[in-house]
């Protein structure tokens, strides 16, 4: 029966045999509908998309992941990593504790779905309550909804049911910067209330600037920089809080097919 059991988990994780493309929110488009944006907002998009890696390059990015240090007075505050299983629409995050292991959390973005597990220093795994898992969850989407839009902004001009608006020229010292409205569909319950401006270069079309401000009413601006490939995406490996004055720094990015192991909770 356990056996049973296993195989059954397993297969709601691979999100089943007949799926042929990436699950997204109920009620969703196939695909970004390029009629509801103005022709110079499209021109902006798809040069940003290029220059960041291009379509095809995300269309083949099942998941993302990456390991996330805060740093403050150049002092490391904060580690952990999260992936974003885009094919099946899971996010899994890990913190790491002081004094060795971590607390990590997977849940589906559209679903029910929660656990979490314990990681000892010695690499074992314990599984938590279904409360314990829950209250890192909460915590868990913030960060996705907040660091996933920002390390992948370029690519989310284009996601299916977003709304895209091209608002002029900004300038940010010397450099002139294309700045864009993204917001999203209110079906897609994973970014209700979102609101998401990129600002662009005017001549490389690479994201140096971005703010958003999510349904609770927190607002986070970024200056973003040290661009670096990864499984041919380029993205901004390290980003500035224009606020507080903290540094967020991007490592170890690993664009792959859905890591399965991740998202099962041992047994108890």
């Amino acid at each position: 029966m356990k056996l049973l059991a296993l195989v059954w988990i397993l297969a709601i994780g691979c999100g089943g045999p007949s799926r042929t493309s990436y699950a997204q929110y109920p009620g969703a488009p196939v695909a970004y509908d390029r009629a509801s944006a103005t022709p110079e907002a499209l021109d902006i998009a798809d040069k940003v998309l290029a220059a960041h890696g291009g379509a095809a390059a995300w269309a083949a990015a099942k998941q993302v992941r990456w390991r996330q240090t805060v740093m403050v007075d150049g002092k490391p505050t904060l580690t952990g990593e999260q992936a974003w299983d885009r094919w099946n629409a899971r996010h899994w995050a890990k913190t790491d504790r002081e004094k060795g292991g971590a607390f990590a959390v997977f849940f589906d973005l559209y679903g029910t779905h929660v656990a979490g597990y314990i990681v000892g220093r010695s690499g074992g795994r314990q599984t938590v309550s279904t409360g314990e898992a829950a209250e890192g969850a909460v915590v868990a989407r913030k960060a996705w909804q907040r660091d996933a839009t920002v390390t992948l902004v370029p690519f989310l001009l284009h996601e299916p049911g977003a709304k895209l608006e091209y608002l002029g020229l900004a300038k940010d010292g010397d450099l002139e910067l294309h700045e864009l409205k993204v917001t999203f569909d209110p079906k897609d319950t994973a970014r209700t209330g979102l609101e998401v401006h990129a600002f662009a270069d005017k001549d490389t079309f690479l994201i140096r600037r971005i703010s958003l401000v999510t349904a609770a009413g927190d607002r986070f601006g970024y200056e973003l920089g040290a661009y670096q490939a990864s499984g041919g995406l380029q993205l901004a490996t390290e980003r500035k809080n224009l606020g507080s004055g903290e540094v967020v720094q991007i490592s170890e990015v690993k664009v792959s097919e859905p890591d399965e192991d991740l998202f099962i909770a041992p047994v108890s």
